[in-house]
């Protein structure tokens, strides 16, 4: 069985919430929030209501013990709400309501499905576009993604179940008992309640305000202390020594511009107190060496040598579809891939910081000699 939420109003599907199914007037994007064979990409279901023939093609959502199915129509089955009428598949949207992809069974649909989008990619071959846009306009896009309401309606839901174990142990081996920590990107303060419940003095901030709500609100119901913030980390600003800890994940993926992520890095290494340190958790680009967006980033460095600094992105700038399973991929916002820990360990350093990897992609990093 499958959960799915409804991508306008982020509430998932529910007895409560299927009749919006009936009530639209027309087709209803859904998201898939569990893998549903042969489905593997959490795609975006577009359905329509009410069922209008007991006998129909292609794919019917239908009401099941446990939750909601995808089924084959043939005879309609019992508890049967709407027919699908198109898939989304990575932002492509396919027909699959009419003919030829409706008379096509679920598993030989998919991989029909699957060739089309790879075919779908030659139309756009130079993805992410050479320039993205100004720093501020990424970062601006970021905020606007993070603050839809199904985004933190989503991360609310995410923060109820906690941090993840590793995300715990990462902080208590590294952060002293009851240590001053600070969150960054805190989003609806999932890490950050479970890093107070386990007795640290907790600061979390985030640049979207509708998301520090959220956690606050969390933080009453629990019964911790929490001071959160709403604050970007390039406008990070508090005095030397204000923490012994800075927990920095996702973040800096959404900070265009090598300078821009140092200057926010060296914000960071002024903050911490002499013996503090910084708990960085990445995650790095795969190693096809052939691929677009590698082929856009030789274009950037030819394009800087000619055109100057500023006029296009950098390479390893791109874009993020998705920061959430109820995610529009529509909207994409910016987002900075890293080849690797060198790639990382530079901007580290430059930042005044010395470090290494605990295990691929978390780091543990102290202020080096140097206040840059």
């Amino acid at each position: 069985m499958s959960r799915f939420v409804l991508i306008e109003s982020g509430e998932e599907l529910s007895a409560e919430t299927e009749g919006r199914l009936r009530d639209a007037g027309g087709p209803v994007a859904l998201r898939l929030l569990d893998e549903e064979p042969p489905f593997h990409e959490y795609p975006i279901l577009y359905v329509e209501a009410p069922m209008v023939t007991r006998r129909a093609r292609g794919l019917v959502l239908c009401r099941a013990t446990d939750g909601y199915a995808l089924r084959a129509a043939g005879e309609v089955p019992d508890g049967a709400l709407a027919r699908v009428v198109a898939l989304e598949q990575r932002s492509t949207v396919f027909p699959v309501g009419r003919a030829p992809l409706r008379w096509l069974q679920p598993r030989w649909l998919a991989r029909a499905l699957r060739v089309c989008e790879i075919l779908n990619r030659f139309h756009h071959p130079l993805t992410p576009p050479i320039f993205l846009g100004s720093a501020d306009a990424c970062i601006e896009g970021v905020r606007a993604k993070y603050g839809n309401p199904v985004e933190v309606s989503e991360y609310r839901r995410q923060a109820l179940g906690g941090a993840e174990p590793e995300e715990l142990e990462f902080v208590r081996a590294h952060v002293k008992p009851g240590g001053r920590l600070l969150v960054i990107g805190c989003g609806a303060g999932r890490e950050a309640l479970d890093f107070a419940r386990a007795g640290h003095r907790v600061t979390g901030i985030d640049l979207v305000p509708a998301m520090i709500e959220a956690a606050r609100q969390l933080a009453r119901e629990a019964g911790l202390a929490i001071e959160f913030r709403v604050r970007s980390v390039t406008d990070l600003d508090e005095p030397p020594g204000s923490y012994d800890a800075v927990y920095l994940g996702s973040p800096l993926h959404h900070i265009p511009g090598r300078a821009q992520r140092i200057a926010m890095l060296a914000r960071i290494r002024r903050a911490l107190s002499p013996d503090g340190v910084l708990l960085v958790i990445v995650a790095y680009r795969d190693c096809r060496p052939w691929s677009r967006s590698r082929l856009v980033d030789v274009l950037r460095r030819v394009g800087a040598r000619v055109l100057g600094p500023g006029r296009v992105s950098e390479p390893g700038d791109g874009w993020m579809r998705e920061v959430s399973q109820a995610s529009d991929p529509q909207t994409v916002i910016f987002f900075h891939d890293f080849d690797g820990p060198d790639d990382l360990r530079g901007e580290l350093e430059r930042a005044g910081f010395a470090g290494g990897e605990v295990k691929p992609g978390w780091w543990v990093c102290r202020p080096s000699g140097r206040v840059p």
